[in-house]
């Protein structure tokens, strides 16, 4: 008797699993372009409710499947995070580090409200900083790239956040026990490149919640912010007060 139970079990199994490959392969034995990937994320996943988790979407629409099957070539840490293909950015693959990059990335993620990145990088003598939003609610939803400015300084202007990022010891930094998660808050995502070196790491609510390094990476967030003029941006946009972006957007 024992047999054909397993035996049934082995039928379901592969059943299951057959059925599984038949949702997913019809979409993607095509060849996925750049263009594609950020194409279909757009139209199919980026408004869906939490990017198409839990139920929210079916087959691709899944950002977690969509992740599994159209990224898996990427060896990115943070392969699993929509954000970045709503800002419209590329993950970092670990095992394509370009040594001659200096670039840092932060992206916020606050529930309810608009995401935004900030990107710093050096090229040549000048410092490139960009600011991005999407027309997302942070933490249910990424939404899609829908503002981009561009501010380039000299190259001081990265050097001296880089010089702070050193101090820090970015690059050995590994998670802040000190600190829990809790809902509804805010997630950010530190990113880094120089000297042919990569880290990553997310605080949540780093300004309130963590040790002091985690509280010194949130200011300098601040200060990017600030040049960015992301406020200022931000409250033209969504026609608010000053008042009322300044609480829904801490700087301390």
């Amino acid at each position: 008797m024992k047999p054909l139970i397993y035996l049934a079990l082995l039928i379901v199994i592969s059943s299951c699993k057959q059925n599984e490959k038949k949702s997913i392969d019809p979409v993607t034995d095509k060849s996925w372009s750049q263009d594609s990937i950020r194409n279909y994320f757009k139209d199919s996943i980026s408004h869906r409710n939490i990017n198409g988790r839990m139920g929210q979407g079916d087959s691709l629409n899944d950002f977690d499947k969509f992740s599994k099957y159209i990224l898996a070539h990427i060896k990115a840490k943070n392969i699993t995070d929509p954000f970045i293909l709503g800002f419209d950015e590329n993950y970092i693959d670990t095992t394509k580090i370009d040594t001659s990059k200096k670039w840092l990335r932060i992206s916020v993620n606050p529930v309810f409200r608009t995401p935004y990145c900030l990107i710093l990088e050096k090229t040549g003598n000048t410092s490139t900083l960009t600011l991005k939003m999407t027309d997302g609610r942070g933490g249910y939803e990424s939404g899609f790239l829908n503002f981009v400015s561009l501010q380039q300084t000299e190259d001081s202007f990265y050097l001296s956040i880089s010089k702070s990022l050193h101090q820090l010891k970015f690059w050995d930094l590994k998670e802040d026990t000190t600190c829990g998660r809790g809902f509804d808050g805010e997630n950010w995502t530190f990113e880094a490149i120089e000297n042919g070196k990569y880290n990553i790491q997310t605080r949540w609510h780093p300004l309130r919640c963590g040790d002091s390094t985690t509280k010194e990476l949130a200011k300098l967030c601040i200060q990017l912010r600030y040049v960015s003029q992301f406020k200022d941006y931000l409250q033209v946009r969504a026609g608010v007060t000053k008042k009322e972006i300044d609480d829904a957007y801490p700087d301390k």
